[in-house]
């Protein structure tokens, strides 16, 4: 006879679809509506999704196969190139739902779900495609997977599907090695994962993860591990190492990232947090392995080089379980609610891109809320749960209604520097190609990879040849493959937007004729400057590569030719 669900759980389900199914539909009906240019990384991976491969100049290759896909259906648009997003994320937050159900009940799978799916970082990953969207659906997966065989509910299917999240998940980014090291604490701390995965099960799982992995092993291999080199070149361990500031700059990222009450609950709870029932700890224990040896591999990282902030992404789906079972069932504390209050105030008031006075009003407004919430719950550590999903809700808000504002709005408010990597393309790619079209030019040739991904995508149906001018010599960005030949350098564009770039430029070209610039206007600084892209031209021919020597790149140091002229102190 089947069993029935209880009432409450079933609930907790109801309630999560219908907001989850809610949170989608306004996401997809922003994309469809948003007046935001592909960005950079996007336009690369559209470009890649173009020819199906099993790997790519910097990425595996999930992502071009999820463009590929989309847009075969949809169409090239904006939106098209982009709405996988939004889906990827709610069926990581199902799964989320799912797995916190599975460890601690409804209501902290509701919980879950809800603060991952309003997460900054969701709200923005939604807004745009990225390697890190297309990931987490299957590092959850595989998170569910294996807490189902360890609490011995799964079975053969459970086994085979941590596989496939497995493999996917590594041809979706390289990041997915973390899993296999969270996998190896379990181990260590944990008899039934030991007793699971050295099983027929655990062996049928590593099995399918490496046969769904092995075509991109093999595909590296042929193509000289240039994907893997890339990585590696990524981490920026050759210069300057110990830099214990970046590691403060991480830390205040990763509130921007998960949300300063989810991250500040997340770092007291590894010292306050406790259980009175083993198993439950058991669990918490359990999830930690997945979430901080990625947050403290990143730090270290930090501190060594750099680290950007989407870079622990990987620790989250474990981390909104986690702190949705702490603080569903934390005592009241009054401690908490003002340390979190005062933290969230100061996280506010750090954020980058955003004029100081929106900072202070968000700050004021968002930490003042918590402390009125907190005598509302009498100081019940769950009422962060609910004030967390408020703010990340009209953040999320906020952020849609910020990429529709018209500009002179958006200036106001200091949110142009935020938004210029999205704005002005179409245009500056239009009054390029008419400017190539003037003067019957043979090629484009530009000096930031941005740019080439830009005039790539909002040109895609064009004639002529685009290149990318290589700096060093050789390729160092997939923009930079394809190399200037006799074939193209007869009467070639030069559209340069380092002004330091130009004088190098010119001493590869027997002729290098000025034609002026091509200015976009992309709004406002909080000073008042205006943010410019500016792409000096010029009419180039007679190729001549120079050897890339110590001597030739120092002796254009500190040459510029027609730099930006600084921007003037306001009245």
């Amino acid at each position: 006879m089947p069993t029935v669900e209880p009432p409450r759980q079933t609930n907790y389900l109801r309630l999560t679809v219908m907001a989850l199914f809610g949170i989608l539909l306004l996401r997809v009906s922003f994309l469809v509506s948003s007046p935001l240019n592909l960005y950079a990384d996007e336009a690369q991976y559209w470009r890649w999704g173009e020819t199906l491969e099993w790997g790519y100049y910097s990425k595996p290759p999930m992502i071009a196969w999820v463009i590929h896909s989309v847009t075969a259906l949809f169409g090239h648009q904006e939106w098209g190139v982009r709405l996988a997003a939004p889906f990827l994320h709610t069926i990581t937050a199902s799964l989320l739902f799912l797995l916190g159900r599975s460890m601690y009940g409804g209501r902290v799978g509701m919980f879950a779900a809800l603060g991952y799916a309003l997460m900054p970082a969701v709200t923005l990953s939604s807004a745009v495609i990225s390697t890190d969207g297309v990931l987490l659906p299957f590092w959850a997966l595989s998170l569910y997977c294996f807490w189902r065989l360890r609490s011995g509910e799964g079975a053969w299917v459970s086994a085979a599907l941590l596989g496939v999240g497995l493999g996917v998940g590594f041809l979706s980014k390289y990041a997915m090695l973390y899993f296999p090291i969270g996998m190896a604490l379990t181990l260590l701390l944990d008899k039934d994962t030991r007793r699971v995965l050295f099983s027929l099960k655990g062996l049928v799982s590593a099995g399918v993860g490496l046969a769904i992995f092995a075509p991109h092993i093999f595909w590296n291999a042929a193509h000289d591990f240039k994907t893997v080199s890339h990585t590696v070149d990524n981490a920026n361990l050759g210069g300057d190492l110990i830099n214990p500031g970046n590691a403060l700059t991480f830390l205040v990222d990763q509130m921007g990232v998960f949300g300063p009450i989810s991250f500040l609950a997340l770092f007291v709870g590894v010292f306050i947090m406790r259980s009175k029932e083993l198993s439950v700890m058991g669990r918490d224990r359990w999830l930690l392995c997945f979430i901080l040896p990625v947050l403290i591999i990143i730090l270290f990282q930090a501190v060594l080089s750099r680290a950007n902030a989407n870079w622990a992404a990987t620790a989250y789906p474990a981390a909104s379980v986690l702190v949705a079972a702490w603080l569903t069932r934390a005592q009241p504390n009054r401690v908490l609610w003002i340390i979190i209050a005062a933290l969230t105030f100061v996280a506010l008031l750090l954020a980058p891109d955003v004029s100081l006075v929106v900072r202070l009003c968000a700050g004021t407004c968002i930490s003042g809320a918590i402390l009125g919430v907190s005598y509302v719950v009498q100081q019940r550590p769950s009422g962060l749960l609910w004030i967390n999903l408020g703010v990340h809700g009209v953040l999320m808000v906020f952020f849609m209604a910020a990429a529709m504002l018209p500009e002179g709005t958006s200036t106001k408010l200091g949110l142009d520097n935020a938004m210029k990597r999205t704005r002005g393309w179409e245009q500056t790619t239009q009054r390029v190609f008419t400017n190539a079209e003037g003067i019957d030019a043979t090629a484009i040739l530009v000096d930031e990879r941005e740019v080439w991904h830009a005039l790539d995508y909002y040109a895609r149906d064009r004639d002529i040849e685009l290149l990318s001018w290589r700096r060093y010599g050789v390729p160092k960005s997939f923009s930079e493959t394809a190399p200037i030949t006799d074939a193209n350098d007869d009467r070639i564009l030069v559209a340069s937007l380092h002004a330091g770039n130009r004088v190098r430029i010119r001493s590869e070209f027997e002729t290098m004729e000025d034609l002026g610039e091509v200015q976009v206007f992309l709004g406002k600084r909080s000073n008042g400057c205006p943010i410019l892209r500016t792409l000096h031209l010029y009419a180039a021919s007679g190729y001549t590569p120079q050897p890339r020597s110590a001597e030739w790149e120092a002796s254009f140091e500190g040459i510029k030719e027609f730099p930006n002229p600084p921007c003037p102190k306001p009245n």
